[in-house]
């Protein structure tokens, strides 16, 4: 997919599907998200988005489709080969907000939580 650089336009509709807190566009403060666990790979990814659930995800990814912009799903950013790397320019959509806690089955002793 070829990166297009969208500008406001882009940009605004990810922070209504987020919050402006949401999406993150200064170097500084996404940094982190622009370089593996072991430091080996990097790049620079034309926003970092925190979506809190699957909804918001949903729709963070698709507005990457209608403005035809490559994106890059992070987790932890643990990997050791690159692959949550935004090493084109992509956006990077990290899970770490989604922290939900949801019912806890004490019979089956498990409970279903968010990705981050």
């Amino acid at each position: 997919m070829t990166v297009v650089d969208h500008g406001p336009e882009f940009l605004a509709a990810l922070r209504t599907i987020v919050g402006r807190g949401g999406v993150i566009t200064d170097p500084d403060l996404w940094a982190e998200y622009a370089v593996d666990w072991t430091g080996r790979w990097s790049g620079s990814p034309r926003a970092v988005v925190l979506p809190s659930d699957a909804d918001e995800t949903a729709a963070v990814i698709d507005a990457c489709r209608r403005f035809n912009m490559a994106w890059v799903p992070q987790g932890g950013n643990t990997g050791l080969v690159g692959g949550g790397v935004p090493v084109g320019g992509e956006v990077v959509v990290s899970t770490r907000r989604m922290r939900s806690i949801g019912e806890i089955d004490r019979d089956a002793m498990q409970v279903s939580v968010g990705a981050g």
